[in-house]
């Protein structure tokens, strides 16, 4: 489920500007109110936009993207990985990456993670599953269409379905470019690299 917490001070400062709009209008409240109102309203705002791209684990994200008609872009990852840990902190975090993944489901698969997950009809942990993914080197980054099959590509002249490897943000926002635009049907991802 995408950031849980998220959605409960989400869903708590909507009751909140409900309840206290109600109450301006019954009570005709002080300035301070309507000012504390005007506040929660634009932190709302706030947090919808600075988290509109949040991670999904598996099972959620393929519901969403079956829902929504989306391509999954999918991030094997181990905890105890290094580059895994700096895709996080320093690549997923900024801007041009968040505007590049809303053309995506965003789902991350923990590759040393016991939670069951469906696929295929079959039901894996999530370890089990990223082996399926052949995710064996992290962060390993696949696309999915919405339907939950794999996306086959070409890397350097090489048919594949998986690029292993860190990625900086120019190099993430060119791949999700690439894909988003459907040019994996006939280019090889090799040539929209910034190297």
């Amino acid at each position: 489920m995408p950031a849980t917490w998220y959605f409960e001070v989400k869903n708590y400062l909507v009751f909140l500007v409900v309840h206290l709009k109600a109450n301006l209008y019954q009570t005709k409240t002080n300035m301070k109110t309507r000012n504390f109102l005007t506040a929660a309203v634009l932190l709302t705002l706030f947090v919808s936009s600075s988290f509109s791209q949040t991670s999904y684990n598996f099972n959620d994200g393929m519901n969403a993207a079956k829902s929504n008609g989306k391509k999954i872009f999918l991030d094997i990852y181990s905890a105890s990985d290094n580059w895994s840990k700096k895709m996080d902190s320093e690549v997923y975090s900024s801007d041009k990456v968040k505007a590049a993944l809303s053309n995506f489901v965003f789902i991350k698969l923990n590759a040393d993670g016991q939670e069951k997950c469906s696929y295929g009809k079959k039901e894996y942990t999530a370890a089990e599953l990223a082996k399926v993914f052949d995710g064996t080197g992290y962060p390993t980054f696949l696309f999915l269409n919405s339907d939950g099959s794999i996306i086959s590509f070409k890397l350097n002249n090489e048919q594949t379905t998986y690029l292993s490897g860190f990625l900086g943000e120019a190099d993430l926002v060119e791949m999700l470019n690439f894909f988003a635009q459907n040019k994996y049907k006939d280019t090889d991802l090799s040539t929209v690299f910034n190297n």
